[in-house]
């Protein structure tokens, strides 16, 4: 059923990217991506400085004993390995996580649970960052004077959903639901032949929900770094039109940042978001008085960036499989 869904998903991924490319002349779009030039270098540079702010941003969702386990350069690798298998397997932005946590233990000597709970700790903090990043760009939107009202209802409504679902996921961390629902299910005749599984379940919420007791300043750091990542995205957002010769406001970049994300994100279930990502921008950029074309082109810079960064991840996986911590 699982793989059924994600075929239908990538299905209607496939059927925007269909439409979207249909729109614009693919020609022009060619030029405009000939025409970024040098400029694309500069991009890669910004987005390696976005992985190592993220990095930073993980590390502080490790308890302060445990990161005296790695360098922050073993952490960033592994974060690399990591998100390049999010990208090519089936499972989306989840494939990759058990891969970082048997990582950690393999070269680094922690335990699974505490791999898996510093990324479950630092997807939280991760999208808690993306939520006031969000505020300033609805704002925006909310002020613009081009952008219809019924986009700018559907941007709030769709922030509004999204801030209240990641509000539930922390809330079900801290409170520590997740062990009492194994705790529960182990009582059960079905939970009671579960019981190992279950009782791991309940040990990664001991630490997840210790680490919001007693961390609450490193979730604030963590939640910090993260959000100075979204904010270099907009300095690369602004690198990318510059040298295809549009010079926007930071008000403007904010506003289609913020708008591209929320698509993104709200676009999980299609992989990759492929269509999404394009039909999106070419939406957001059409609203703003400005060419489609420009939108496909972004969309596209942003797919190489994708595809060269997971080959370099993929690559260091690579290295990491022939050349084993001793």
């Amino acid at each position: 059923m699982t793989k059924l869904l994600k075929l239908i998903f990538l299905l209607i991924g496939c059927l925007l990217l269909g439409w979207a490319v249909s729109t614009v002349d693919l020609l022009a779009v060619a030029d405009l991506l000939i025409k970024l030039g040098y400029g694309f270098i500069i991009i890669l540079i910004l987005y390696s400085s976005v992985t190592w702010v993220d990095t930073i941003a993980w590390k502080n969702n490790f308890k302060q004993e445990e990161t005296r386990q790695f360098s922050l350069w073993s952490l960033w690798c592994i974060r690399q390995i990591g998100e390049a298998y999010n990208t090519i397997t089936p499972l989306g932005t989840l494939g990759g996580e058990p891969i970082k946590a048997q990582l950690l233990k393999e070269r680094h000597g922690l335990s699974l649970k505490q791999g898996m709970a510093s990324q479950v700790i630092a997807r939280t903090t991760f999208l808690i960052a993306l939520i006031l990043f969000f505020i300033p760009g609805m704002f925006f939107t909310m002020q613009s004077e081009i952008i219809s009202e019924k986009i700018k209802m559907a941007c709030l409504l769709a922030m509004g959903i999204l801030s209240i679902l990641i509000l539930f996921f922390l809330i079900f961390q801290v409170t520590g639901t997740l062990g009492k629902l194994a705790r529960w299910a182990s009582n059960h005749p079905l939970g009671k032949k579960m019981g190992v599984f279950l009782s791991k379940l309940e040990l990664l919420d001991q630490g997840i929900s210790s680490y919001y007791k007693n961390d609450i300043l490193r979730a604030t750091i963590s939640v910090s770094y993260a959000f100075v990542g979204w904010v270099i995205g907009l300095a690369e957002l602004y690198v990318t039109l510059y040298f295809l010769g549009y010079n926007l406001s930071l008000t403007d970049l904010w506003l289609i940042e913020a708008m591209a994300q929320l698509i993104r994100n709200a676009s999980f279930f299609i992989p990759l978001s492929i269509g999404a990502q394009e039909g999106g921008l070419l939406l957001i950029f059409t609203a703003l008085g400005m060419p489609g074309t420009l939108g496909i082109t972004v969309s596209f810079v942003r797919r190489i960036k994708e595809l060269l960064w997971v080959c370099f991840g993929l690559a260091l996986g690579w290295g990491t499989a022939f050349h084993p911590g001793k």
